[in-house]
This record gives structure tokens, sequence and C-alpha cells, in this order.
């Protein structure tokens, strides 16, 4: 049932990196 929390927040780890690069 928390499932669903545990792959929100892999997949937030896994964007915020991306995110971080793509900035100036």
């Amino acid at each position: 049932q928390f499932l669903p929390l545990t792959l929100a927040l892999c997949l937030l780890y896994t964007m915020t990196p991306l995110a971080l690069t793509a900035l100036p």
C-alpha cells in the first residue's frame, strides 16, 4: 500500500539531479 509513495520518492530523487543539471 506504500508502493505509490515509494515510487513517487524514487521518481523525485531521479528527476531532481536532472533538473539541477538543466539549470545554467
